[in-house]
């Protein structure tokens, strides 16, 4: 037994399975998935895996972004927790967060929250695969991570996008902001680069409203308005 859990455990590791399954189990041990499920029982049992949700597992020493990207598919890092793994704020996230193509309910691992955003699948883009450990997580690109923050500020403050726009590819985050299919994005990432002394408007001014949004949807609707992109400025952000 000690010998099977151990090459169980390089197999594993060789396939850079991150997030594995019962059936990978019953795969790799030549077993049936009633034989897997007990001998996954006994291995989460003895510590060797760790039970993510029903029928799915990983190593102990997984990386938490490893298991956050493949429980769900398709599905990737963003938001602050993104921000954080660029190295692009101060701030500690409270959990990871996960934009993905369904909903689902937060799950833990290594006692470290993973929260997961229900985006459409066609907002779905701008990441990449990462190898990190024994598997790959996906991860967005900066790009992504702001155009994502302003389509959903609830999930990462906009004073926070202000270090990432210094080092974004203006065309690549035009491109994924229209994209997103959303005005009120085009607008409050064109009111952003300006105070960057970037000017966009050129570029989007048919697809602007003139409909006032907020600038911040989680403050109340004060402060002076921005008739160029339509938004009430409820936030005083500093570039």
């Amino acid at each position: 037994m000690i010998v099977r859990e151990r090459e169980f455990i390089e197999e594993i590791k060789s396939l850079d399975l991150g997030v594995f399954t019962l059936s990978d189990i019953s795969r790799i041990i030549g077993k049936g998935k009633r034989y897997a499920a007990l001998y996954a029982n006994r291995l989460v049992k003895r510590g060797v895996i760790v039970r993510i949700e029903r029928g799915k597992f990983a190593l102990p020493d997984t990386d938490s972004l490893v298991v956050a990207t493949n429980v769900t598919f398709p599905s990737y890092v963003s938001f602050l927790s993104a921000l954080s793994y660029h190295r692009l704020t101060a701030q500690i996230p409270t959990s990871i967060q996960v934009v993905a193509g369904k909903s689902k309910k937060g799950i833990s691992f290594k006692g470290e929250k993973i929260s997961f955003v229900r985006f459409d699948r066609r907002r779905i883009f701008g990441y990449r695969r990462e190898k990190i450990g024994n598997g790959y997580a996906f991860i967005g690109e900066v790009e992504k991570i702001i155009v994502d923050a302003l389509f959903m500020p609830r999930y990462c403050p906009l004073g926070e996008l202000m270090e990432a726009l210094d080092v974004a590819d203006v065309d690549k985050l035009l491109r994924y902001a229209l994209k997103m299919n959303s005005i009120v994005t085009l607008k409050r990432l064109g009111y952003l680069l300006e105070l960057k002394n970037i000017d966009i408007y050129d570029e989007v001014k048919k697809y602007i409203n003139r409909k006032y949004d907020l600038l911040n949807p989680l403050l109340p609707p004060a402060g002076e308005t921005n008739r160029k992109w339509a938004l009430r400025l409820n936030e005083v952000l500093e570039c």
